[in-house]
């Protein structure tokens, strides 16, 4: 089946839930936070219902099995027509002292003799050259910041935040009287898909995914989003390479005349789920089936790791109707040291941009999509 990029529009301001209680008993958070962008899994239930929707064959058990093995790849941000990354966490921004913005890169280090560290055996900590206090505000890189670093360079980054905040009172209502409940006001934190190029110019973002769909088939244009049901356009973009971030040919170029004992690097766009926590699972199974695109020809020693604090996911089993257990995830912009041990570098660009997570299921939700660069 061909694949396809679809573009997600917002009609208002989305929430996207963090997972908190939420609840207006006593000792209970009133106050619903928002993430900055949705997880990928609750991007591929939207999309999955969309395609359900318009296909007009209902939902029963076996229609909802064929949707649930959909491959999605997604989400990812986009500003017009520039795709936003999350910044890698090898990268530090942060002033000199003269006050302009400059970049730390973050990299394998091995300690002189006489110092150690507690990484797990065999891993070398970051070595951090400069004490500095890092820049806030430097959250998403542009594409084309994300296959220069990839590639090596070294540079300043513009300044993207990310997606605004825009924080609502609401106050309970008495369905039997029909008036507010005294003293029961709740915040709602949503997230309007905008972004701004400087203080007083924002332009419309949308979140983009990738998926195979039979010719001639279409997701339900109009859907609901999120929390509170919010409603989206869903918008069928037919050339890929101008709505996707495709591996750049300078990084074919690099792969292609790399060989054992090249040194390679892993950064996450999309939060992944790995078997071992933070450490990826199929590290330990080269050669074996069932791996995700191209790490099964390539085995990988790895040296080191800059990975954020864990972030949770959850949600509601409509099948089970239960709670679904709470997982891990491996934040996006994570950043995974690696030296080849064995097979061809280029095989890794197989999964550029493509799900890596241990789990099948996993990967057809888009969890810990990938791109590939030296260091």
């Amino acid at each position: 089946m061909p694949e396809k990029v679809l573009e997600i529009h917002a009609l208002s301001p989305l929430l996207f839930r963090d997972g908190r209680p939420f609840s207006a008993a006593d000792g209970i958070e009133t106050a619903a936070r928002s993430l900055n962008l949705p997880l990928p899994g609750t991007v591929a239930g939207f999309v999955r219902t969309q395609v359900g929707l318009a296909e007009g064959k209902g939902f029963s058990h076996e229609q909802v099995q064929n949707l649930h093995g959909l491959q999605v790849c997604g989400p990812l941000l986009a500003r017009g027509a520039e795709i936003l990354l999350p910044a890698p966490r090898d990268a530090v921004v942060y002033r000199d002292d003269n006050g302009s913005a400059q970049v730390m890169k973050l990299l394998p280090h091995s300690p002189p003799d006489g110092a150690g560290c507690d990484l797990p055996e065999g891993l070398l900590p970051l070595q951090v050259t400069q004490d500095i206090k890092p820049e806030s505000g430097y959250n998403l890189w542009t594409a084309a910041e994300m296959e220069r670093w990839l590639l090596g360079e070294k540079f300043v980054p513009q300044k993207i935040a990310g997606l605004p905040s825009e924080t609502r009172v609401h106050v309970a209502m008495d369905t039997t009287k029909g008036k507010a409940k005294e003293g029961q006001l709740f915040s709602v934190a949503y997230r309007p898909l905008e972004m701004g190029r400087g203080p007083n110019d924002y332009q419309p973002a949308s979140l983009r995914v990738r998926l195979s769909l039979p010719n001639g088939q279409a997701p339900a244009p109009i859907g609901y989003l999120g929390g509170e049901r919010r409603p989206v356009t869903v918008e069928v973009k037919e050339s890929l390479s101008d709505y996707w971030f495709d591996c750049p040919q300078a990084i074919k170029q690099r792969f292609a005349g790399l060989g054992p004992g090249a040194r390679v690097r892993l950064v996450l766009a999309t939060p992944a789920l790995f078997e071992h926590g933070w450490r990826p699972g199929w590290l330990e199974k080269y050669g074996q089936q069932h791996l995700p695109r191209g790490l099964g020809k390539v085995r990988l020693r790895l040296v080191s790791a800059a990975v954020g604090r864990r972030e949770a996911v959850s949600g509601w089993n409509l099948q089970l109707n239960q709670p679904k257990p709470v997982r891990w995830l491996v934040p996006a912009g994570s950043v995974y040291f690696f030296e080849v041990e064995e097979g061809s570098p280029a095989d890794l660009l197989e999964s550029w941009l493509r799900p890596i997570s241990d789990n099948q299921q996993d990967r057809k939700d888009g969890y810990g999509l990938a791109l590939w660069g030296v260091w």
